[in-house]
């Protein structure tokens, strides 16, 4: 007869192979539809919805891509990527840079209406961001920033959520080591970006991935800021790929968005270690 503790340990085995399978399937539910995207990309036409695997690889799609502009013109891809490119560091650089320096004052610095702002920031959190929309297009437009590179990522130079993650990180740094480097005639900037900084890369590391890619994957903006081909970015560009004369082709479609996801899975297979430390900690912290 089976002991009680063979029972349990049986148990324990089916209860983690059934925890595996049930993981599993969502796994190929989650990736199912990017894998189908990418060979969707290599299909030829007649393949594209009556086989899963195609049966022979072709670069026919990619080719128009970069041959080829929404609108049948001389493509403007390589321009657009580096839009994209621009707006998206430039953007990635200034939330790390000020959401740093806020995160830091609001964690170690003594001033009058300093939990007012925290909880500002944090209420500001609460809305969409959608629903900023029209003031901001406003703004930018007694700005004159209307159809410019520097309308594309004024509006996200700050981030409430970036802050936050920072303020909140850099209330468990030791006040002693700040303390010392005051001692030492360290101003705040330079505590911040010699001392704090190094100490935080993984909330740093995961701040910049997240707002490259939200800056990076941002389309509703850039469509209603750019006018010219000349200053979209790669983002609404291969989005006028479904209208027009490309509206019947997913296989150009699919290609399309598979070059705009290669940057994103590019930047995360180099800094997956600080993305995954930057998650665990962002958690615990606080």
């Amino acid at each position: 007869m089976m002991s009680q503790a063979a029972f349990k340990s049986k148990e324990q085995r089916i209860g983690q192979v059934l925890i595996y399978a049930f993981l599993g399937v969502g796994l190929i539910f989650m990736i199912f539809p990017y894998i189908w995207m990418v060979l969707t990309s290599f299909k030829i036409p007649a393949e594209i919805y009556h086989q899963f695997w195609p049966s022979r690889l072709t670069l026919e799609h990619y080719r128009v891509v970069f041959a080829s502009g929404a609108t049948g013109a001389k493509s403007p891809f390589m321009r657009s990527l580096f839009n994209s490119l621009l707006v998206s560091s430039i953007g990635t650089v200034s939330v790390v840079f000020f959401g740093a320096i806020t995160g830091y004052a609001l964690a170690k610095l003594n001033f009058k209406g300093r939990k007012i702002l925290e909880q500002f920031i944090l209420f500001q959190m609460l809305f969409p961001a959608v629903l900023f929309l029209i003031p901001r297009f406003l703004l930018m437009l007694k700005l004159g920033a209307i159809n410019t590179y520097h309308g594309m990522f004024l509006p996200f130079m700050m981030s409430a959520w970036a802050t936050f993650l920072f303020n909140q990180f850099f209330k468990g740094t030791p006040q002693d080591l700040i303390d010392a480097a005051r001692l030492d005639g360290c101003s705040e900037l330079g505590i911040i970006f010699r001392i704090i900084l190094p100490l935080s890369k993984s909330v740093t590391a995961i701040v910049a991935i997240f707002t490259f890619m939200t800056l990076w994957d941002e389309f509703l903006w850039y469509l209603i800021i750019t006018k010219d081909y000349d200053l979209m970015p790669l983002s609404v560009l291969l989005g006028l790929f479904s209208k027009g004369e490309y509206s019947a082709y997913p296989g150009i479609q699919t290609t399309g968005a598979t070059l705009l996801t290669v940057p994103i899975l590019a930047l995360f297979f180099f800094f997956r270690k600080y993305f995954t430390e930057g998650i665990s900690m962002s958690g615990i912290k606080g």
